[in-house]
Formats: structure tokens, C-alpha cells, sequence
């Protein structure tokens, strides 16, 4: 199923996923689609941030779904 990663800039990615994909590999194909590495992502979906070792399923995401995507920014000294 084809979901939508919403940057802060508005550009929207399609990403097929599947209900039994972790959050880490749907980062893994946002990097494929936009080149930002997983480690710099934070996805949030209804409000709430995915954790990786979740599953799409876990969040009951369906097709057509807008997934947000800010950037983690790393933490100073």
C-alpha cells in the first residue's frame, strides 16, 4: 500500500510499505526517496512519534495515510 511522508516543507514522498514493516525500514525507504539518513528522521503519525521497532500495523495505518516527517536534530556537547 502506498502511504505519503509529509516534510515540513510540504514536499510529499509516496512510500509503499507493508502492514508488517517496521518504522526503522519505512525511514530506510525515505532515504531511498528523499536522502535523509533514518538517523535524522522522526516520523509522527495521529499526533504521536513511531517508535523503529514498530510495525505499520501497530499504528493502524491504512493506504492513502499522511506520515510526518521532522528531522532529529543531534544533541550539542
Amino acid at each position: 500500500m502506498i502511504v505519503k511522508v509529509k516534510t515540513l516543507t510540504g514536499k510529499e514522498v509516496d512510500i509503499d510499505v507493508q502492514p508488517d514493516m517496521t518504522i526503522n525500514k519505512v525511514k530506510e525507504r525515505v532515504e531511498e526517496k528523499a536522502g535523509i539518513p533514518p538517523v535524522q528522521q522522526r516520523l509522527i503519525f495521529g499526533g504521536k512519534a513511531m517508535a523503529d521497532d514498530k510495525a505499520i500495523s501497530d499504528y493502524k495505518i491504512n493506504a492513502g495515510a499522511v506520515i510526518h516527517l521532522v528531522l532529529a536534530l543531534r544533541g550539542g556537547r
